[in-house]
């Protein structure tokens, strides 16, 4: 459900030049609905297994230059494969399309991701890089790895059927303040707005999320943030495997020079980094 939701903020900032927060996302409770989807999706969660993901996202950005109201929005939509782990996300493979209204669509790329690892490409990366390379290796700080944040854990679920409402079969709404999914009073004013759609089999067939953030205190940074994430599911259950690319043809992002660099970027390698 994060959806890369840290790139589209650190892309929203170098587009508008404005300092921006992380994404933050709650819910709300009207109605408790059976737990059985719950334990549908930890049962998926076991190495070996993996889902079908498609997911498009956007966040648009509100403010003010001097008495004139400026908007900023990045899009972003991502398809590919989720490998699982013992109760987790292990690895994802995913082809990764961004794009804004003031600076039009970038070149897509795609992104195998697995521990704190992210390994970029695209034709014009690799042409980009020193002969025999023509994948780009980032080490994500800290334990965690952002790419693997794709779909929704079994902790967030459970606590959006716990305190959703259902509405028509097998689909659930609710509304909150953003500090309550947080579990975290410093996560600024806001509010959510998601659905849950699920199979026969209680199994998620899609999300969609809508959060409205505002700046704390007296910041002037922004007016509103605007997140929207859609998430569709399928082939649950499949047998899925992702490896890392060959050692021979990876060469980390630190190693690049300032005109190698320039060009992966050109050629469409995230300018933030993959995370």
């Amino acid at each position: 459900m994060k959806l890369l939701f840290a790139g589209l903020v650190a892309t929203a900032a170098a587009v508008s030049v404005v300092a921006v927060p992380a994404q933050a996302a709650s819910v709300a409770s009207v109605q408790a609905a059976p737990v059985d989807p719950v334990k549908a999706l930890k049962a998926q969660l076991t190495p070996g297994k993996g889902v079908k993901i498609t997911e498009s996202s956007s966040i648009t950005l509100d403010f003010t230059t001097g008495d004139q109201a400026m908007q900023v929005q990045v899009n972003t939509r991502t398809a590919g494969t989720l490998a699982f782990g013992k109760g987790n996300v292990a690895a994802a493979d995913l082809r990764v399309r961004m794009s804004s209204r003031q600076q039009g669509p970038k070149p897509p790329y795609r992104v195998i991701a697995e521990g704190r690892n992210a390994y970029v490409t695209n034709a014009g990366i690799a042409k980009a890089l020193p002969s025999g390379r023509s994948w780009i290796q980032s080490k994500a700080d800290g334990r965690e790895n952002s790419v693997l944040g794709m779909g929704v854990t079994s902790a967030e679920l459970q606590f959006m059927v716990k305190n959703a409402s259902e509405v028509a079969t097998g689909e659930y709404q609710g509304t909150a303040k953003l500090t309550d999914f947080r579990h975290d009073k410093s996560a600024g004013e806001g509010n959510v707005e998601f659905h849950l759609y699920f199979d026969q089999h209680n199994l998620l067939t899609r999300t969609v999320v809508d959060t409205t953030a505002y700046p704390d205190g007296d910041s002037t940074a922004y007016d509103q943030m605007v997140f929207h994430t859609d998430t569709k599911y399928s082939g649950w259950g499949a047998k899925v495997k992702i490896a890392a690319p060959a050692a021979g043809k990876v060469i980390s992002e630190k190693k690049l020079n300032a005109k190698t660099r320039k060009a992966a970027i050109k050629a469409g390698y995230p300018e933030s980094g993959p995370f």
